[in-house]
């Protein structure tokens, strides 16, 4: 690496980590952290003190770009080089979609995190399409996982998807089971795969 990429790289990674003198950032980022480093060190453990993998799902919003954010932090100030990927999903529902989707990769690498886009392909459809866009991109991420043998999947929900994602259960009739499926929503098994929503317990405003 040449010496110029690399003193512009430290010259990115201190700005970072000067947001979080900020008293709002830092709290956000050490429940954050203890999340993240609970599951991320038992991991450390079960494969005899290797390097924690993990995927980091990113969108255009907020949320997500919150979720980057924090995890690079977390990779600088522990001081790892774990094995980690960031994706963006390109649903292609919209003209733009492929356009938002490049300008955020070239967004992302001022920040020294560099992206790979997972395009989903095929018919869209043309009813149920939250419902469905979300089945597919899971699909996607979890092969991306696969691909890269990976176990992690970390997403940016945050407690008031929480509040939403009940409510929307309530009112479509879900059983007692449906409800209560909620007693640990930070983290979730799906297909070998651990789906990790360290950001849940803090809300949006926060």
């Amino acid at each position: 690496m040449k010496k110029k990429s690399l003193s512009a790289k430290k010259k990115i990674h201190k700005s970072l980590l000067k947001y979080l003198k900020n008293k709002r950032i830092n709290k956000v980022f050490k429940e954050f952290h203890d999340k993240l480093d609970f599951f991320l060190k038992r991991d450390s453990k079960n494969l005899l003190n290797m390097q924690p993998k993990f995927v980091v799902a990113v969108s255009g919003g907020p949320d997500s770009l919150a979720l980057a954010f924090l995890s690079k932090c977390f990779l600088l100030k522990n001081k790892i080089n774990p094995y980690i990927k960031f994706f963006i999903v390109d649903h292609k529902l919209r003209k733009e979609s492929s356009r938002e989707a490049k300008s955020l990769k070239k967004f992302l690498i001022k920040f020294d995190i560099e992206c790979e886009i997972l395009e989903w392909k095929g018919r869209k459809p043309v009813s149920n399409i939250q419902a469905i866009a979300r089945k597919h991109r899971y699909e996607l991420l979890k092969k991306a996982c696969k691909k890269n043998n990976l176990t992690n999947l970390l997403t940016g929900h945050h407690k008031d998807d929480l509040y939403e994602n009940f409510f929307i259960r309530m009112l479509r009739g879900s059983g007692l089971k449906g409800l209560t499926s909620f007693a640990d929503p930070s983290v979730e098994l799906e297909d070998n795969f651990r789906i990790i929503r360290p950001l849940i317990k803090i809300q949006k405003k926060n």
